[in-house]
């Protein structure tokens, strides 16, 4: 039997435990999870643009990724739970003449063209229906390093009701379990104080937030995985992962705004890390014991040796 030298296996358990890890006016009511608006006919209007999604009655945005290279990767958003003529999107390059277009739909949803700057993308279909205006928006980030700094684009003035990330993970970060992260609410561009925001996830917890004097909500995303689903895994590169919206809403001059924010998020990454680690260090204890043991014994059958020769 081959034994790995010490310094070998050190390197080894701790390259496994890092891939392992990796991956203001007055309050108003928190919006009603079935809520109907008048003129809705999902089915007919709208295709699949406006079929519900199992996990939530909200409007939101799922981006879908196609293409089997980086260089032929597509990126489809479809647009779930709101009728809109076209998806706008924003770049972290609002001078470029690509900053700030529409995305026309199809019966896929709409295609989401990569410009030359790449980064972070803000996507936001609107649906206005008599007094009633309801808003999806989302992040998308193609990856690529060196992107330009979002944080303009993310406080640019899109719609009458916004929430917006403060700030949005960059790069290779995302959304965990466990982690509180910081949400700008504000109306016509001014933060909004006691504002209710309700949030949903895939995986069924429902809480609520109301935000500060600076319009400034924390929202605490859980760690609700099932137990049945913690060996699965769900998304590309192996990380399990689920989906949240965050939704606000408010009455103002005869109108109804519905603004809603949707991402994902994972698994807490510490708890995978300590895992690892624990085995790693377990597995280090036994391989390190192995030559003590091998000694002893040596010295038992030294001793026996000698004891047969006297």
């Amino acid at each position: 039997m081959r034994i790995l030298k010490p310094s070998v296996l050190v390197l080894a358990l701790a390259s496994a435990s890092l891939s392992f890890a990796a991956e203001v006016p007055s309050p108003t009511t928190v919006p009603a999870a079935a809520k109907e608006y008048p003129g809705h006919d999902h089915a007919a209007m709208g295709g699949m643009m406006g079929r519900a999604m199992a996990w939530t009655n909200h409007p939101i945005l799922k981006t879908k990724v196609g293409g089997e290279a980086r260089e032929r990767m597509t990126v489809t958003v479809v647009p779930q739970n709101i009728v809109a003529d076209g998806v706008m999107a924003w770049s972290n390059k609002l001078a470029d003449e690509h900053g700030r277009r529409q995305l026309p739909l199809e019966m896929a949803g709409a295609k989401l063209d990569k410009p030359e700057s790449g980064g972070f993308h803000w996507l936001s279909a609107r649906e206005e229906q008599g007094g009633n205006v309801r808003v999806a928006s989302t992040v998308y980030y193609f990856g690529e390093r060196g992107a330009e700094n979002p944080t303009a684009m993310f406080m640019t003035q899109k719609h009458e009701l916004e929430i917006i990330p403060q700030p949005y993970p960059r790069e290779h970060s995302r959304y965990r379990a466990n982690e509180d992260w910081k949400f700008l609410v504000r109306f016509n561009g001014q933060p909004l104080a006691g504002q209710k925001v309700a949030m949903e996830t895939q995986n069924g917890t429902k809480s609520e937030s109301v935000s500060d004097t600076q319009g400034i909500i924390t929202v605490h995303l859980p760690d609700d995985f099932k137990a049945e689903e913690k060996q699965k895994e769900m998304g590309w590169r192996g990380m399990r992962g689920s989906d949240f919206v965050l939704v606000a809403e408010r009455a103002d001059g005869g109108k109804n705004y519905l603004t809603a924010f949707n991402g994902s998020y994972g698994k807490n990454a510490f708890d995978q890390r300590s895992v690892a680690m624990g085995i790693g260090f377990t597995l280090l204890g036994m391989f390190g014991a192995a030559p003590l043991l091998r000694q002893r014994k040596a010295r038992k059958n030294d001793a026996a040796e000698q004891k047969v020769e006297v």
